[in-house]
C-alpha cells in the first residue's frame, strides 16, 4: 500500500485531484478512443505507484484514488480507497448531463415588503357597476389560458428530460470504478472538519454526500475499501446502494477486515498494557511497508495543476476551460462558455476570470447575442475604475454606448458612475460637498461629424444638474435641479419642496448674448419665477443680478467639466486598449519561483549585481567631497592623508553636534509653548468649555511631541559614537589613506 505523505504537502491534498487526470482523452465526456467498453468492467491487472502517476500525469481510477488517499493520509484525513461499481457517466467522467457549477450565481433581491398604510380617514370605494357574469367569464378564460401555458411548459420540460436522459447501458452495475471516501474519526485531528462520510472523485475533484439520492445515480455499490492500515470487505447487501451503507468499520457484521487484528483507528479506548496483550493474542499483522519514494510535489508542479497547464470540461450546454497561473499571455485562469445547444456550436455568454494582472482586471463577461462586454476590476487602478460595460464592436470610440463604474470612496470628487451614448453623457456622484449627485449633458445630432474622431466633435445642447437637499438653506432657495440650455437662451432652476407644499419654487433666467456678458446689464424682463409662498417678499434685482452672473459662470464651468470628462474617457479607452494588447503580470514578493526567474532574467540582460570591487569603489565615496577639493589626485601624500581624515572626522562630529542642538532648540520651543498654555489654563477662570477642551488637546499634543523629541535625542546620543567608530574603521580601510598605515 501507499506510504503516507509527510506534513509538507500542505494544501496539495485538497486539490491533488487537479494535479492528475484519469487518462488522456481527446475531449471530456467522450470516453477513451480505441478501447472496448468491456474492458471498463474489468479490474486493472496492476497498479502504478503514486510517484509514477505524478511523473506521467495520467492513470486509471485506482491509481488516481491511491495517490489522492496517500496525500490525504499525510494531512491527517481518515481516507480510504473505495473499489466498487459506478455508472457509465462516472466511469468515463462524462459531465455533459450535469449543470455547470462554475456559472456565477445570480443574486435575487428579495421582494420589497409593502408596509400597510395607516390612514385615519378613508373614503368608501365607488360602487362597481361591472357585470359579475362577464367578470366570471373573464376569470375562466384567464385560468384556462394559464392552465394551457402550464401544460405546455410541463410538456417542454418532459421533452427536455427525455432528451437529456442517458441511453440504456448494457453494462449497468458492472463497471468497476475506484474513488475515495473520507470517514469521520473522533481520534483524528480532522474530527471537527469531517463529521459525516464524504465521497471524492479523483478524476474531477468533486465531492458527494453518500446519503444523497443523486449520489446513488453515480455510485452504485461498494465492494471493498483499504488504506495503509487494513483491507475491509463490504458485507452489506448491494441492493441498498451507497445511501444505506453503515460506515462503522469496527462492526464485523458490516465490514470484514483482511489482516488479523483490528487497526488502531477502530480500536476502542483501552490501556496500553491491555492493548499489547490483545495484539499478541490476536496475532496482529500490519500492512506491508511502502515500496515507493516519498511523495513530494514541487511548488511549480502544484501551481501548474493540469497536464500541460490547461484542462477543458464539458457540462450541459457549457464548456469550462481552466488554465494554470501565468500559463496564458493575458493571465486568463478560467473561461466558462454557455451555449444554446447541446452540441456546443452556438455560444450565448462567456465568463472569463483573470489573475495577477497589473491592470487589476479580475473578470470579463461577454454576451454574444447583444454584443456587450463587462469588465470588472479590483481596487488599485490609478483611475479607480470598478466596472466597464461597453459594446464589443465599438470598444474604442468615445461616442459608443458604455457605462463606467468607479470606487466612489477613493474618488476625490465622489464620481461613482458614467453613462454615455452618442446623444448624452451622464455622471452620478456620491457624498459631494456641493450636494451635486447627477450631471446630464445632451448632444446634438450632427450628421457632418458622425465620422470625425475628434473628442469634442459633439455639440452640447443641454446640461442638467440635480442636487440633494441642503438643510442649512431654506427649501425655496435650495436648488434641486438646474438646466442650462447651452444652445438656447434660458437657465431654468427648480428648488426643493418646502414642508407641507405640493408645488416647488422655480426661477428662469434669460441669458444675454455673449457680447453683452462682458458688461452685464440686468433688466427685470430677463427673469421670471414662481414661489409657492404668497407671503414671501419679492426678490431684489441686485440679488437676481448676482444670481444670473453666477449661473452664467457655472454654465461655462459645466461645459469645461463635460469636456474634461470626455478627455478622461478618451484617455481611459486608450489605456485599456494598451492594457489588452500588452498585458502585464504582477508577481508577489513571496513567490520564490517568480522572483528567482526575475533574477535570472536580469542576469541574462546584463543587469548584474555589484561585485566586491564595485562595493569597495562605492565605499570610497566617504572621501569624495574632500578629494574633489584637491582635484581628485591619483596619489596623495601623508600630510594630505592626515588632513583628509581629520577634516572628514571633524565634519562628522560637527554635523552630529548641530543635529543635537537643533533637537534641543525644538524641545525648548515646545516647552515654552507648553508653559504658556498651562499658565493660561490656570489663570483664566471664565474659560468656555469648547475653548478649554481645545487647549487641553493642544497641551496633550505638545507633551507628546516633546516626548518624541526627547526619545529621538537619546537615540541620537547613543548611535553617534557607534557611527563614529564605523567611520574610523572605513577610513582606515580606504585606499587613499593607506599612506598612514605604512609607518
Amino acid at each position: 500500500m501507499r506510504k503516507r505523505a509527510d506534513e509538507e504537502e500542505g494544501e496539495e491534498a485538497v486539490t491533488a485531484s487537479r494535479v492528475v487526470k484519469r487518462q488522456e482523452k481527446g475531449s471530456a465526456g467522450k470516453g477513451r478512443p480505441g478501447q472496448k467498453e468491456e474492458e471498463e468492467s474489468a479490474t486493472p491487472e496492476h497498479l502504478c505507484s503514486p510517484t509514477w502517476v505524478l511523473n506521467f500525469q495520467k492513470g486509471n481510477s485506482f491509481e488516481c484514488a491511491t495517490l489522492l488517499v496517500s496525500l490525504l493520509l499525510g494531512q491527517g484525513y481518515n481516507a480510504f480507497v473505495v473499489s466498487g461499481y459506478a455508472s457509465r457517466e462516472q466511469v468515463f467522467c462524462d459531465l455533459t448531463r450535469r449543470t455547470c457549477p462554475y456559472l456565477p450565481k445570480i443574486e435575487q433581491a428579495p421582494p420589497p415588503m409593502e408596509k400597510p398604510k395607516l390612514v385615519k380617514y378613508q373614503l368608501k370605494p365607488p360602487p362597481d357597476f361591472r357585470s359579475q357574469f362577464l367578470l366570471e367569464l373573464e376569470t375562466r378564460e384567464k385560468a384556462k389560458a394559464e392552465a394551457e401555458l402550464q401544460r405546455q411548459e410541463e410538456e417542454r420540460q418532459r421533452m427536455i428530460m427525455e432528451f437529456e436522459r442517458p441511453q440504456p447501458d448494457k453494462y449497468f452495475g458492472q463497471r468497476i470504478h475506484a474513488w475515495v471516501v473520507i470517514l469521520p474519526n473522533d481520534k483524528d485531528v480532522r474530527n471537527q472538519e469531517i463529521i459525516e462520510p464524504i465521497f471524492l472523485e479523483p478524476s474531477s475533484g468533486m465531492f458527494y454526500n453518500p446519503a444523497d439520492e443523486e449520489t446513488n445515480l453515480w455510485y452504485l455499490g461498494v465492494e471493498s475499501i483499504w488504506n495503509d492500515q487494513n483491507y475491509w470487505v463490504n458485507m452489506q447487501p448491494r441492493e441498498n446502494g451507497c445511501a444505506k451503507i453503515n460506515w462503522d468499520l469496527s462492526k464485523i457484521e458490516f465490514w470484514e477486515h483482511l489482516l488479523p487484528g483490528e487497526p488502531q483507528i477502530v480500536q476502542k479506548d483501552t490501556d496500553e498494557i491491555e492493548k499489547d496483550i490483545a495484539i499478541k493474542q490476536e496475532k496482529h499483522l500490519d500492512m506491508p511497508a511502502s515500496y515507493v519514494s516519498e511523495i513530494r510535489i514541487h511548488s511549480l508542479d502544484f501551481e501548474r495543476r493540469y497536464p500541460r497547464g490547461s484542462k477543458t470540461i464539458f457540462y450541459k450546454k457549457a464548456k469550462v476551460e481552466l488554465y494554470a497561473p501565468f500559463s496564458e499571455i493575458n493571465s486568463l485562469s478560467q473561461r466558462v462558455t454557455v451555449y444554446e445547444d447541446y452540441d456546443y456550436t452556438t455560444p450565448v455568454e462567456s465568463y472569463e476570470k483573470y489573475l495577477n494582472r497589473i491592470d487589476c482586471l479580475t473578470e470579463s463577461r461577454k454576451n454574444f447575442i447583444t454584443g456587450t462586454v463587462t469588465d470588472f476590476f479590483k481596487r488599485g487602478r490609478p483611475d479607480h475604475c470598478k466596472a466597464h460595460h461597453y459594446l464589443a464592436s465599438d470598444s474604442d470610440s468615445i461616442k459608443a454606448e458604455r457605462i463606467i463604474e468607479f470606487y466612489d470612496s477613493v474618488q476625490f470628487d465622489g464620481l461613482s458612475r458614467i453613462e454615455m451614448s452618442p446623444l448624452y453623457l451622464t455622471q452620478h456622484y456620491v457624498d459631494r460637498e456641493d450636494f451635486v449627485y447627477y450631471i446630464h449633458a445632451e448632444f446634438l445630432v450632427d450628421e457632418d461629424n458622425t465620422k470625425v474622431n475628434n473628442i469634442h466633435s459633439r455639440h452640447i445642447s443641454k446640461i442638467i444638474e440635480k442636487y440633494h437637499r441642503n438643510k442649512d438653506i431654506p427649501a425655496s432657495k435650495d436648488m434641486a435641479e438646474r438646466e442650462f440650455a447651452v444652445i438656447g437662451t434660458e437657465i431654468c432652476i427648480k428648488f426643493h419642496y418646502e414642508q407641507d407644499r405640493i408645488t416647488q419654487a422655480t426661477r428662469t433666467f434669460i441669458k444675454p448674448s455673449i457680447g453683452d456678458r462682458i458688461h452685464l446689464i440686468f433688466d427685470s424682463t430677463m427673469t421670471h419665477g414662481y414661489n409657492p409662498d404668497p407671503n414671501a417678499p419679492p426678490e431684489k434685482n441686485l440679488d437676481l443680478f448676482y444670481a444670473l452672473n453666477k449661473h452664467l459662470q457655472d454654465e461655462d464651468s459645466s461645459i469645461l467639466q463635460i469636456r474634461d470628462v470626455e478627455e478622461d474617457i478618451a484617455a481611459f479607452l486608450r489605456r485599456r486598449a494598451d492594457e489588452n494588447l500588452n498585458s502585464q503580470f504582477t508577481v508577489s514578493l513571496f513567490d520564490k519561483n517568480r522572483i528567482a526567474e526575475t533574477t535570472i532574467e536580469l542576469d541574462t540582460k546584463g543587469i548584474r549585481r555589484l561585485d566586491q570591487r564595485e562595493v569597495k569603489v562605492q565605499e570610497m565615496n566617504d572621501l569624495g567631497p574632500y578629494l574633489a577639493r584637491i582635484g581628485n589626485p591619483v596619489h596623495i601624500s601623508k600630510t594630505e592623508a592626515y588632513l583628509l581624515r581629520d577634516d572628514c572626522l571633524s565634519d562628522f562630529k560637527q554635523t552630529a553636534i548641530d543635529k543635537a542642538n537643533r533637537i534641543l532648540h525644538m524641545i525648548e520651543k515646545q516647552a515654552m509653548e507648553l508653559e504658556k498654555l498651562q499658565t493660561l489654563l490656570t489663570q483664566t477662570v471664565d474659560l468656555p468649555k469648547t475653548k478649554k477642551e481645545e487647549m487641553l488637546a493642544k497641551v496633550n499634543e505638545i507633551s507628546f511631541n516633546m516626548h518624541v523629541l526627547e526619545t529621538y535625542l537619546n537615540w541620537h546620543r547613543t548611535v553617534v559614537p557607534q557611527r563614529y567608530k564605523v567611520l574610523v574603521d572605513r577610513l582606515q580601510r580606504n585606499p587613499h589613506l593607506q599612506a598612514l598605515q605604512k609607518h
